[in-house]
């Protein structure tokens, strides 16, 4: 027994020493082979961030040691894109600049994994240089742009915090020179960042806590704001890029009451959002912006609004072709200028879009909307609602002008600006070619209203325009016209249009009584004639009425024969 105890204990000894020397070659080995793994990773987040066109990465340094890297890169503008960005700057500020116009440096300090639980940590920072930072803005503070700490755990998923840090960004000479002087002091709260590579897909929440601009005329003070960015590219192509910010209240106060005033925002909110297609081109644009509790008030004017909303989108359709919509709405509105009547307005809306009509036609539509409307001076509220379109619009040349507007900024140069002359030439042309022919031009419905008395209107017309810029009977009266117009109209608004119209006239020397005898004087005498010749008519319940139709080269005014119509004028 003795023996084999012995034997035993022997065994287990060569065990526990072979098994802590595994331990330890496991233990020390890991963090080399996992720097191995970090190093051949970070080369592939370096192609997969210059794959994306708009940026190179320069520079690239990577010392590994066993348990910790350092590594650092440069980021520069991909040099077409940055000539383009020079010649814009050149051409608006008439200053060229010889060298490049940003360099973005990243240094991360790394340390390998697996005793953090996670593959690797890094710490890093951000610096930049280029005439962006040296001639547009400086900062005044010596430290890093940004800093950040990051890990990366087995998944490869980077996760990591941005810094909360102080910053003051002030004018540089290109601007002072120009008279932007500015200085803005940032609060930075932090925030923090994810990034996939599998999905490829980076997110990113950054906080601000107070921030000041003071410019020469005003001072501006911002209570904070959250943004959020996220930019997806799966397999390494950019394809969606999506900003949006909510920030707190914002103070104007003026340095010089007499040339500008006070302002303020109780909050708004921005999102803006990049599509690109399957090889990484600019497809679609799509932009809101909303307002809450606006009020500003300069030496000769007040204006209030309880919200305004904006919203643009544009798509690429195409090769090169664009359309898109622009909306603006604004609730509760309320302005006053000095020598002027003021207005208030529950609500004002309008939008303009361009848009595909057909595979060989676009058209623009318009709405243009108020309703109670309510002008100083005035007892009745007023309200209308305008919906309007304009089609039939070539898309071959539509298509052409946009080809002509890419090939004018290609031939485009500060050293010969005659050069893009014969492409502006076409692009006229090509512009003729678009409005000519025939045009659809709809408004409906139209409605207007003061107080209880409305009118309604709805027409419909589709015409030759180049006939018809020679208008005379022949060109109206072609067989391809065609239009369809009604109007209908109370007694009781044309009496207070007119009432309206006199009271402003005569600006408050007459009576109400008076006013009211001359408005109806003013309609009588301007119904009449048009009465006797049967162009309106008189409807039930006190309401005038007009339809005019053009049908295969026959005009009806009212159901009768109208061409002696367009000899009355």
């Amino acid at each position: 027994m003795g023996k084999g105890q012995s034997r035993q204990g022997s065994f287990l000894k060569r065990l526990l020493v072979i098994t802590v020397g595994l331990a330890l070659v496991v233990g020390l080995g890991a963090p080399y082979w996992l720097g191995q793994q970090v190093e051949k990773k970070y080369a592939e987040y370096l192609q997969q961030l210059q794959s994306l066109g708009y940026i190179q990465v320069e520079n690239l340094t990577y010392e590994r040691g066993w348990f910790d890297a350092q590594a650092s890169y440069e980021l520069v503008l991909e040099p077409e894109f940055s000539q383009a960005y020079e010649q814009l700057i050149a051409t608006g500020t008439g200053v060229e600049f010889e060298e490049e116009p940003l360099r973005v440096f990243v240094s991360d300090s790394i340390t390998h994994g697996p005793f953090m639980g996670a593959l690797a940590s890094l710490d890093g920072r951000i610096d930049g240089s280029g005439w962006l930072f040296e001639q547009l803005i400086q900062l005044e503070e010596s430290e890093a742009v940004s800093r950040y700490t990051a890990r990366v755990g087995f998944d490869q998923v980077v996760t990591g915090e941005w810094a909360p840090m102080a910053m003051t960004l002030t004018a540089g000479p290109m601007l002072s020179d120009i008279g932007l002087e500015m200085r803005y002091e940032i609060d930075y709260l932090g925030g923090e960042f994810r990034y996939d590579p599998a999905g490829g897909e980076y997110r990113s929440t950054s906080r601000l806590g107070q921030a000041r601009l003071e410019e020469p005329s005003a001072v501006h003070t911002f209570e904070g704001a959250t943004s959020n960015l996220v930019a997806s590219f799966p397999q390494g192509v950019l394809r969606e890029v999506t900003f949006t910010s909510d920030d707190g209240p914002m103070l104007t106060k003026s340095r010089d009451p007499a040339q500008a005033g006070d302002s303020r925002i109780d909050g708004q909110n921005i999102e803006v959002q990049l599509d690109f297609d399957e090889q990484g081109r600019f497809e679609r644009f799509a932009t809101r912006f909303a307002m809450q509790g606006f009020e500003a008030e300069e030496p000769e004017l007040f204006l209030a609004l309880q919200g305004i909303e904006a919203d643009f989108t544009a798509t690429r359709q195409g090769e090169a072709s664009w359309y898109g919509q622009l909306g603006l709405n604004l609730d509760g509105m309320t302005m006053r200028e000095q020598h002027s009547p003021g207005f208030e307005a529950q609500s004002v809306n309008f939008r303009l879009g361009l848009e595909p009509e057909s595979e060989s036609h676009l058209r623009v539509a318009q709405l243009v909307a108020a309703s109670d409307l309510r002008i100083q001076g005035m007892n009745d509220p007023i309200a209308f609602h305008v919906e309007s379109s304009y089609g039939q619009l070539s898309r071959e040349a539509y298509d052409t002008l946009w080809q002509l507007v890419y090939e004018a900024i290609d031939v485009f140069s500060l050293d010969d600006p005659d050069a893009v002359l014969p492409v502006f030439e076409r692009m006229e042309q090509a512009g003729e070619a678009l409005m000519a022919g025939r045009s659809s031009l709809t408004f409906k419905p139209v409605t207007f209203s003061m107080g209880d008395a409305g009118l309604d209107l709805e027409l419909e017309a589709d015409l030759a325009l180049q006939e018809m810029s020679s208008f005379d009977e022949s060109s109206l009266l072609a067989p391809e016209n065609r239009l369809d117009l009604s109007v209908e109209a109370s007694a009781m608004l044309l009496h207070r249009v007119a009432r309206e119209t006199l009271r402003q006239q005569y600006n408050g020397m007459i009576s109400g009584n008076e006013l009211d005898a001359m408005a109806k004087e003013v309609v009588a005498g301007s119904l009449e004639p048009m009465l006797e010749l049967g162009v309106v008519r008189r409807e039930e319940g006190e309401r005038y009425s007009l339809a005019v139709q053009l049908r295969d080269g026959q005009l009806l005014v009212n159901g009768e024969p109208g061409e002696w119509l367009l000899g009355q004028f």
